[in-house]
């Protein structure tokens, strides 16, 4: 029976010890002062990158076959490792689908001053990490740890004692090849075996770094977690319809907007706005659509949802999954709005969850007045009541438009010349007054009189001069 490969880089055989003679040590101080192999590790995690494959795991291929356990090694191996460290490439499968991209590959370590460039190393094909550090500024990355970013420090004085002299709390900056810094904080450091293979897990974000020595068995190993700023997030830009704006890695345009009334999702006294956009991730990793958040608000602040009815209803579907790099997706995001909501415009606010980047996009917003525009209203009788108290007026909506037109209380009103309002006393039909398109409704209201002969009645955007009321 063939044993299982381990699940994570080693040292070479010759540097392990195992039994009693291995060595324990009191303190930190005491292990860097009779240190015989300390290694310091930095594992590092990509914000934004690392976030989205926090759950999978990298899965290497050999022989046409997948070849792994029930842990993976979560970085590639020997030639084939070489030749992905070369084209910075990754795959995810997750047993449903697989996403390709690249690595964001790290190319400088900070902390207590010191800078160090980073060279990309590989495990070879035996699982064995045989670090190749070129100098004392030059820090060994295991090529594949992105969401821990393991790294390598020469075996020197100067590293010992930076690794010595770290503090909870003490910054580690870690700057990618597209640009992007992450920051990290110390939270502690440990001689660890050479056979722990717990350092090089990919579960949690952070850094972890070793120093690289030929000794006992032991090494030290100093770990950071990933920073999460405080700071508010930025207000970000504010583009109009069919401007391109830019969210992070993100490219974002909304592309129309649609005002849905007649659809049976619609509970009364409701309707859909409908932003219909394209998306393009030009990063280097795929990005999970998940951490977008996607909000409608009015002249008033308030906000609206994403609804997932009204998002059925667009040219294009929901955004879900994970964006590959260089993809671009058309989608659809969906809201349900107050019936005739009384605002100039809407705002689409897209904010990413992972970075607080965001964006605002002003959408044009008619409402009914689209539909209006397309809708013949006549009065056909204005009646005064026998006891002179109230005002009864009847009429014909015609819909010659696409879109069904909805006239609630808000849509009507009887006026005067001092800029009174009279009250409405009864309606037949009750509101709201649906009207679909090629059909025509007839309504009855009743107002009470007003003491002024004349009169304005309003019906959506048409008005009706009323006179010889008294």
């Amino acid at each position: 029976m063939s044993q299982e490969p381990q699940n994570g880089p080693q040292e070479p055989a010759t540097s392990q010890e195992t039994g009693s003679n291995a060595g324990t040590f009191d303190n930190v101080n005491q292990w860097i002062g009779n240190r015989a192999i300390p290694i310091v590790i930095v594992s590092l995690v990509l914000a934004g990158a690392a976030a989205c494959i926090l759950f999978f795991f990298l899965i290497q291929s050999r022989g046409g076959g997948v070849v792994g356990n029930p842990t993976p090694t979560p970085f590639a191996s020997g030639a084939e490792g070489a030749a992905a460290a070369g084209e910075s490439a990754w795959v995810i499968m997750d047993g449903v689908s697989t996403i390709t991209g690249t690595v964001d590959i790290p190319i400088t370590l900070s902390f207590l001053g010191a800078d160090y460039a980073i060279d990309v190393d590989v495990v070879g094909e035996d699982g064995i990490w045989q670090p190749t550090v070129s100098g004392e500024g030059t820090a060994s990355w295991v090529y594949g740890t992105i969401v821990n970013y393991v790294m390598g420090l020469p075996d020197t004085e100067r590293n010992a004692n930076l690794l010595a002299k770290l503090n909870p709390g003490d910054e580690i900056v870690l700057q990618t090849k597209s640009g992007v810094e992450y920051t990290y904080t110390f939270d502690g450091r440990q001689p660890v075996p050479v056979a722990d293979q717990s350092v090089y897990s990919q579960k949690t974000p952070g850094i972890t770094l070793i120093l690289l020595e030929a000794g006992n068995g032991e090494r030290l190993v100093a770990t950071g977690r990933f920073q999460v700023t405080d700071a508010a997030p930025d207000a970000g830009s504010v583009v109009g319809l069919g401007e391109t704006t830019q969210l992070g890695d993100l490219q974002l345009t909304a592309v129309s907007t649609i005002y849905i009334v007649d659809r049976p999702e619609i509970p009364p006294g409701f309707a859909f706005y409908l932003v219909d956009y394209q998306i393009q991730n030009v990063g280097l990793t795929a990005f999970d659509t998940s951490l977008l958040n996607m909000t409608l608000v009015d002249d008033l602040g308030n906000q609206y949802a994403l609804n997932p009815a009204a998002s059925q209803q667009g040219n294009f579907p929901p955004l879900t999954g994970f964006l590959n790099a260089n993809q671009t997706a058309q989608a659809t995001a969906g809201y349900q709005i107050p019936l005739n909501l009384n605002s100039n415009s809407l705002s689409w606010l897209v904010t990413r969850q992972d970075t607080g980047a965001q964006v605002t996009v002003t959408l044009p917003y008619s409402g009914n007045d689209a539909a209006a525009q397309n809708t013949t209203i006549s009065l056909v009788r204005a009646d005064v009541s026998p006891d002179q108290t109230s005002l009864i007026l009847s009429g014909l909506i015609t819909n010659q438009g696409t879109q069904a037109v909805v006239v609630t209380a808000a849509d009507v009103s009887l006026t005067t010349q001092d800029g009174s309002e009279w009250v409405l006393q009864s309606t037949n039909p009750a509101f709201p007054w649906t009207t679909e398109p090629g059909q025509t409704v007839q309504f009855f209201l009743t107002y009470q009189l007003p003491p002024e002969s004349t009169a304005v009645f309003r019906v959506l955007n048409q008005e009706f001069l009323l006179e010889g009321l008294r």
